[in-house]
């Protein structure tokens, strides 16, 4: 836990976390790393904030002499219900699957490193869209092992999910491994902890929200209020997940934590001679919870299967809403977590709503009857329809 920051110090954090400029987050930054106390208990988060630095001087060299929007140039505008990232050794077949699942035009080379920048495609699902986004290669090192770049690491972390690609004749099981032990040292798990915290930032609510899946918590949620208003942020979910501390929700709020992204296993390259054998050692040998699609980019075999397995994965569901009086809800659904109550559904559609609410009907899945009457702690499932009632 980051001990004894004045409030100088968190106030400037806030602020480098909004700042979208490079230049003006690196000074930030700077100007907060000065404002930390030097001693043991900061060692961790000063390193981390060094390791940011670093990647952003990267950036800020990369740009130079680049004309345009002045955007980062690891920036990518989020697009569609979820953002996927791509991630996978070099010659692993990403901008192939790329292709070949989206509309985007890419270049599918035969030598390594092809890509050198973010590259995003929107994949379609039914009636929704994911937007799948091909990462540039981690850097190996010469034990067998990934260095992810600081750029990346912040994408990762801010995505909704992860597609790790994998080559079925590069002994995938070992790449697999070295990729996840790479996340792992930048703080991010691909299998789900029992105990973590996830802080969603909001715009324009003037709310510290608080979602918890334990009935006893350790703490009183306005000391978590407390502390979000210490840091100058205002507007904020906190979804708490097992046995979390007060200690652990503040280092949430530094990033400090491991942050938790749904994965699937795409393993490439069935078309080619002893992938099938490579197939049945990852299927033997993956973690039983990390779901796993064998497929070929050339043939097209197991391509179908993303889309659905995908949406799996990332535990979200399609909730559509209706006028109340009117006989067809909207073509276009909301899409949420799973496990969101009408509540929770009527605030991310407008916090007017939300505190108007009366009651709803609910037509589909988890109604008891068409047009059940329904209260505000309802949860939803895939395929509601609900009508909102308010005063």
């Amino acid at each position: 836990m980051p001990a004894n920051l004045p409030p100088e110090a968190k106030a400037k954090w806030n602020e480098a976390l909004d700042a979208k400029n490079p230049k003006e987050k690196l000074r930030l930054f700077q100007e907060f790393l000065s404002e930390i106390p030097k001693h043991k208990g900061n060692e961790r988060l000063r390193a981390q904030i060094k390791t940011k630095m670093a990647g952003l001087r990267e950036q800020i060299a990369a740009e130079r002499g680049r004309r345009g929007s002045g955007r980062p140039l690891w920036y990518v505008e989020r697009e569609g219900a979820s953002q996927v990232m791509i991630v996978g050794p070099t010659n692993s077949g990403r901008s192939s699957l790329l292709r070949a699942l989206t509309n985007a035009q890419v270049t599918v080379a035969p030598f390594e490193y092809t890509t050198q920048r973010p590259t995003p495609g929107m994949l379609q699902y039914e009636d929704i869209q994911f937007q799948l986004v091909e990462m540039p290669a981690p850097q190996p090192k010469s034990d067998g092992s990934f260095e992810i770049q600081a750029e990346m690491i912040d994408l990762i972390r801010t995505a909704d999910g992860l597609i790790l690609l994998l080559d079925l004749t590069a002994d995938p099981l070992q790449k697999f491994r070295a990729m996840t032990a790479a996340l792992e040292e930048a703080h991010i798990s691909t299998q789900r902890q029992a105990t973590r915290v996830e802080i969603v930032r909001e715009k324009g609510t003037g709310e510290i929200r608080i979602a918890s899946s334990s009935s006893r918590l350790s703490y009183d949620p306005d000391q978590i209020r407390e502390l979000f208003q210490s840091y100058g942020i205002k507007s904020a979910l906190v979804r708490i997940y097992g046995d979390a501390t007060i200690s652990d929700v503040e280092d949430a709020i530094f990033e400090n934590v491991m942050v938790y992204k749904p994965s699937l296993v795409v393993a490439n390259k069935l078309d080619l001679p002893n992938a099938r054998a490579s197939m049945l050692t990852l299927e033997r040998n993956l973690p039983s919870s990390m779901p796993l699609i064998c497929t070929s980019c050339l043939t097209g075999e197991g391509l179908k299967l993303v889309g659905p397995r995908l949406f799996d994965t990332l535990g979200i569901i399609r909730v559509y809403t209706k006028e109340p009086g009117e006989p067809r809800p909207s073509d276009f659904p909301f899409v949420v977590h799973s496990g969101t109550t009408v509540r929770e559904l009527a605030r991310s559609i407008h916090s007017d709503l939300a505190e108007r609410y009366r009651y709803s009907r609910i037509w589909g899945p988890t109604s008891k009857f068409a047009g059940e009457r329904v209260g505000p702690d309802h949860v939803l499932g895939d395929h509601d329809i609900v009508e909102i009632h308010t005063s």
